[in-house]
Formats: C-alpha cells, sequence, structure tokens
C-alpha cells in the first residue's frame, strides 16, 4: 500500500510544474476513494466531483542592486578598524600590568603574613633608633589585616 505523505508531495510537485509550464490554466483537484488527492488540467475520470483551483503563480523576486562601492567609506572602515585595534591592544596592554601588580601585592602580603606568624619577636625601629616590640594583640591585628589584603588581592 503506497505511503500518502509522498504522494502529497508528488501532487504538490505536480502542481508547482503545472502551474509554471500552464501560466494561469485552470487545474481540477479531486479526491478518490482511497484519499488520495490529484491535481490535474483535464477534469477527474468517471464523473467524480472536483474542484477548480486557480493556481497562483508567484513572479521572481527582483536582484536586489548591489550597493555603490564608496573607497572612502572603506578607507574611514579600515581607520576605525585599526583605531579599536589599537585600543584593545593598550587596553589588554594595561589589564596584563594590573594583573601583574596585583599578582606581586599578593605575593608581598603572603610574605608578610608568613613572617608575622613566625616564632620569633617582631619589632619596629624608631625614629631616634630605638626599637619598640609588637604586643600579642598588635601582631594578631597586624595578622588579620594581612589576611584581609590576601584575600582582596589573591582570590
Amino acid at each position: 500500500m503506497p505511503h500518502v505523505a509522498p504522494g502529497r508531495a508528488l501532487a504538490a510537485a505536480c502542481v508547482a510544474a503545472f502551474a509554471c509550464a500552464a501560466g494561469a490554466q485552470t487545474m481540477y483537484k479531486w479526491v478518490d476513494e482511497k484519499g488520495t488527492t490529484h491535481f490535474s488540467e483535464s477534469p477527474p475520470p468517471d464523473g467524480k466531483k472536483a474542484t477548480k483551483v486557480e493556481p497562483k503563480v508567484t513572479p521572481p523576486s527582483a536582484p536586489v542592486a548591489a550597493p555603490k562601492s564608496n573607497p572612502e567609506k572603506w578607507r574611514e572602515q579600515e581607520a576605525d578598524f585599526r583605531r579599536r585595534q589599537l585600543e584593545r591592544g593598550q587596553r589588554d596592554q594595561a589589564e596584563a600590568r594590573e594583573r601583574a601588580e596585583k599578582g606581586q601585592e599578593c605575593a608581598d602580603a603572603r610574605r608578610r603574613l608568613a613572617f608575622l606568624q613566625g616564632t620569633h619577636r617582631i619589632y619596629r625601629d624608631n625614629d631616634d633608633g630605638t626599637r619598640s616590640y609588637l604586643t600579642d594583640a598588635q601582631r594578631d591585628s597586624e595578622i588579620a589585616q594581612q589576611r584581609g589584603r590576601i584575600k582582596d588581592l589573591c582570590d
């Protein structure tokens, strides 16, 4: 038993072919006892009831005219493109410098934290040449401060 979908596709193709070949001729459409739809230029055989179909022929669309070339426009576009490339390169270099500086600051903060967490006593030199040692509270404060810097700079 034939499949209906290919028959419909064939019928549609026939209608398109007839429409192109026949121009605006009258077409007939009918359905047989098996449920298959038929199209033809002549009425159906055996006097079956058919409907007249006027094929719709769509004229081909006109080709779109190519835009006129404007050498000045191309030069402007090229100059704009080069400017954007230069700006992008400068922006990328600035970002790379910032990342390198941030990486250096991160490394410095990690070294400072490791130094603060060491077991030796930490001191600062005063202007008069004497030393003042950090208390445990000051040391803990410095450690917390360095951990905050590491969190901001390294993560």
